[in-house]
């Protein structure tokens, strides 16, 4: 175990309070600022989870900067990097305790600690350091802010000896205002109509992020694929084959870029468990352990009975569209489902609760449907163009079915570049470009 004087001069490195405080400058994500200053006033441990990369790091050092500029007195912010190589060989329970013990003796012996532990998965059984100090029923004045694997943060074991105790945060790559913002693009988004003399210009970077994605590590990359094929290897051998004990990690790869090449078709894990030969169960405990790892989701169709809902076909998509395209090879022929899987993504960040509508009888399907409590509110279809005729009817038709059934009077359709607002059979259509739903306007 490091000794005090050698933790408290990593705790100096890693911390402000001996430099000047300086803005850092980041993308200011300002979704994920607003829902942290929430949780910062709450007790329960705040979980910051999400893929690899996404940006979990640069959040918890945004927030405490905000933190600092609203008033906040640097010597109560506590902020360790598990990461740092000093500590690398002393991970342990041993090494947190030691860590707030030498912390409290030098820097703040009374009052609330705000303690920011990044990727906590590094130490074996944190979760009893965590519920440990949660529940000293208020004396030791400390709220603890955690990042990590979210395969680990969401285990079984977390679970168990957390339960009522944390709230989460999930963390997703850019979105596209994000993005715009990253290559310095400045818009008036007040409307629509505001924004037609750079619709070019936000139409070809629109391009752009759904070709190459928005993991912010990988943006300036001059050969993105390549790194993102090293991503997706990264994440299946360190948080899912060594997280899970996995053998077959040829399988789990090939169902990977299965899922890449086929995102926004529906399968069902008979299908799979057919072309993989290999059981039903291993399917499903592989496709669980992707979506842990924030790779890929599955999104169900919608019934009123749970049953029918665990049975049917389900759909996948990709945590980042470029991801899907460097790890489907034949993906990039297929635009349409590269968009829709943009869309999904976008609904995830959102915070929707999301389905996909498939009409009993008719076999029409809606792309998306999204539940608040018991009632379907929304319903998205996704499609490049409905220039087409038959097109145009077959996505009409699909969102038709899905307005009638849930009692709406709206439905929107999203396409690569088209505005337009449709009444049909009492039910107002609002076709609107992609790009522009995105921004939020």
């Amino acid at each position: 175990m490091l000794e005090k004087n050698q933790i408290f001069e990593i705790l100096r490195d890693q911390n402000y309070w001996f430099k000047d405080f300086t803005h850092e400058e980041y993308i200011e994500r300002k979704h994920y600022l607003g829902k942290m200053k929430d949780l910062l006033e709450s007790k329960s441990i705040t979980a910051v989870t999400g893929p690899r990369r996404a940006g979990k790091t640069v959040l918890l050092k945004q927030t405490i900067n905000e933190m600092m500029e609203e008033g906040v007195k640097k010597e109560q912010i506590l902020y360790l990097n598990l990461e740092d190589y000093r500590l690398y060989s002393n991970h342990s329970i041993e090494l947190l305790s030691a860590v707030l013990e030498t912390y409290k003796d030098n820097i703040n012996p009374k009052n609330k600690i705000y303690f920011f532990i990044d990727e906590i998965q590094n130490i074996e059984g944190f979760e009893h350091f965590l519920r440990t100090e949660y529940d000293r029923d208020g004396k030791s004045k400390i709220k603890l802010i955690i990042t990590g694997s979210n395969s680990k943060l969401l285990s079984k074991e977390l679970g168990t000896l957390l339960t009522g105790r944390t709230s989460t945060l999930t963390v997703y790559p850019f979105s596209f205002e994000e993005y715009l913002e990253y290559n310095n693009v400045k818009l008036d988004m007040s409307s629509y109509f505001t924004l037609e003399n750079h619709k070019n210009e936000i139409k070809q970077l629109f391009n752009k992020y759904v070709a190459f994605g928005s993991i912010p590590e990988f943006l300036d990359e001059t050969q993105p694929y390549d790194r993102l094929n090293e991503y997706l290897e990264n994440i299946i051998f360190k948080d899912i084959v060594v997280r899970f004990n996995i053998r077959n990690t040829r399988l789990v790869k090939e169902l990977a870029i299965f899922l890449a090449t086929n995102t926004s078709k529906t399968y069902s894990i008979n299908q799979l468990s057919k072309m993989f030969k290999c059981s039903v169960n291993t399917i499903k405990e592989y496709l669980f352990d992707l979506e842990q790892a924030y790779l890929f989701f599955n999104l169900k169709q919608y019934s009123y009975s749970y049953k029918e809902q665990v049975t049917t076909q389900s759909k996948s998509y990709c945590i980042d569209t470029g991801l899907a395209s460097a790890t489907g090879f034949q993906f990039l022929k297929n635009n349409g489902r590269l968009i829709e899987n943009a869309v999904f993504i976008e609904l995830k960040r959102r915070g929707h609760d999301i389905y996909y509508h498939k009409g009993t009888g008719t076999g029409v399907e809606c792309d998306f449907l999204i539940k608040e409590g018991m009632h379907v509110t929304s319903v998205i279809q996704v499609t490049e163009s409905l220039t087409n005729p038959d097109t145009k009817k077959r996505e009409i038709k699909g969102l038709l079915d899905a307005t009638q059934q849930y009692g709406l009077e709206v439905g929107l359709i999203l396409t690569d570049n088209e505005y337009d607002d449709i009444v049909q059979d009492d039910v107002t259509i609002n076709v609107r470009p992609i790009w522009f739903w995105m921004l939020g306007i």
